[in-house]
C-alpha cells in the first residue's frame, strides 16, 4: 500500500470546535499576555541571535524553570523543553515500546499514537474515575494528566506510585498544575522511572508561543534530547517564558480568578441540577447522556458559544466572568 494512503486510513487529523464569538474548547487562558510584557520581550530580544540556531533549551530558561520548580534535589541535567507539552508527549511515543492512557484522558494521546504508528493500549477509568489495575511494565510509557483531561479530577498519590512500582514509565501530565496546586514532582526523588511535563499555555497565557518543559531524571532527560528535534523551541518563544517566568505573580493573581470562578461555577451547577465533576483545572465538566448532550450543543451553538464535546460529556473552559454569566444564563435555560 502506498505510505501516504496507509497514513491516512491510520491516523486522523486534529479537530477542534469552530471559533465562536464566546470560545469555551481549548481551555485558553481568559487574559491575554500583558502588553507591557510583550514590550519587554521584544526590548530585550537581541536582533543578531534571529540569524543563528539558537540553544534549546538555554542555561537561563532552565535556571528560571528550576527556581519555580522550587526543590533542593533538582539540577539543570533534570529539565529539557517541548515545543509546547505536545511535542514532549509526541517524542516520548517515539522512545518507548508501548503508549498506555486510561479515557477520558486527553485526546491528543490516542491521537498521537495513531499518527507515529506506536503501538497502544486503553483501559477506561473505573466508574468512580480510578486508574483501573492494568497489566503494564518496562518498555511501557503511561500517561496520566493530573489534574485529569477532560474531567479534572486529581488523581491520588498511591494510585501513580502503583504504576510507578510496575517498573512502567510514567509521564505525568501536569498541565493544568496551577490550577490546583499540589504536584507529585517530588516522587522524582523516589522513581528514576517518572517524568513530569508541564506547559506556559494554560496559566501563562502562552498557547500561541507553543512551549513546554518536562522534568525527570538525568538518564531520562539525555535520552529525550537525542531523539526531539534539534533547536526545537525558538529563540522568541523562550523569551516569552522567561519574562513570564519573571513576573509569575501577574499570572498567580490571574489564576487565583480563574480557580475563584471555577469554584464558582459549579456550586451554581451543582444547584442547577447538573452531574459535574470535582474539576481542578481551568474548566469544569458535566456528565450528559448523547442526546442530551447533542441537545446542548446545539443550543449553545445557536447562541455563537463553542464548548467542548465529549463522549462522556461536555468540558467548559473558565472564561472571563461575563463569558461564565452567559455560560450559566444558558445552561439554566436549557435545563
Amino acid at each position: 500500500m502506498n505510505p501516504l494512503d496507509l497514513i491516512a486510513r491510520r491516523a486522523y487529523p486534529y479537530e477542534t470546535e469552530k471559533r465562536d464569538r464566546t470560545y469555551l474548547a481549548l481551555n485558553e487562558n481568559p487574559f491575554p499576555f500583558p502588553e507591557d510584557l510583550v514590550d519587554e520581550v521584544f526590548r530585550r530580544l537581541n536582533s543578531d541571535t534571529l540569524r543563528i540556531y539558537y540553544d534549546s533549551p538555554d542555561e537561563e530558561l532552565i535556571e528560571k524553570i528550576l527556581s519555580y520548580l522550587n526543590t533542593d534535589f533538582l539540577s539543570k541535567n533534570n529539565v529539557s523543553v517541548g515545543n509546547g507539552a505536545d511535542e514532549i508527549i509526541y517524542v516520548m511515543m517515539l522512545m518507548f515500546d508501548r503508549s498506555v492512557f486510561f479515557p477520558p484522558t486527553y485526546s491528543c494521546y490516542r491521537i498521537f499514537a495513531k499518527a507515529v504508528g506506536a503501538k497502544f493500549l486503553e483501559v477506561p477509568l473505573t466508574k468512580d474515575l480510578r486508574i483501573p489495575e492494568v497489566n503494564v511494565g518496562e518498555g511501557d510509557v503511561v500517561f496520566i494528566p493530573n489534574p485529569n483531561n477532560p474531567t479534572g479530577h486529581v488523581f491520588e498519590r498511591e494510585e501513580i506510585e502503583r504504576i510507578l512500582k510496575t517498573g512502567a514509565f510514567v509521564a505525568l501530565d501536569e498541565a493544568y498544575y496551577e490550577f490546583h496546586g499540589e504536584s507529585y514532582v517530588d516522587l522524582l526523588k523516589k522513581y528514576e522511572n517518572l517524568a513530569v511535563i508541564r506547559t506556559f499555555s494554560k496559566a501563562f497565557s502562552l498557547a500561541a508561543q507553543r512551549i513546554g518543559y518536562v522534568v525527570s531524571s538525568e538518564k531520562f532527560i539525555d535520552a529525550y534530547n537525542r531523539v526531539r528535534l534539534p533547536f526545537n523551541v525558538s529563540y522568541v518563544s523562550q523569551m516569552f517564558a522567561k519574562v513570564a517566568l519573571d513576573h509569575r505573580e501577574i499570572f498567580e493573581e490571574r489564576t487565583k480568578f480563574i480557580v475563584e470562578e471555577r469554584e464558582r461555577m459549579k456550586s451554581i451547577l451543582r444547584k442547577m441540577g447538573y452531574r459535574i465533576t470535582d474539576s481542578r483545572g481551568n474548566f469544569v465538566f458535566i456528565f450528559m447522556e448523547k442526546e442530551e448532550k447533542e441537545r446542548l450543543l446545539e443550543h449553545l451553538r445557536a447562541k455563537n458559544i463553542a464548548v467542548r464535546s465529549f463522549r462522556e460529556g461536555v468540558r467548559i473552559t473558565i472564561g472571563k466572568r461575563e463569558e461564565n454569566d452567559m455560560i450559566l444564563k444558558e445552561l439554566e435555560v436549557f435545563k
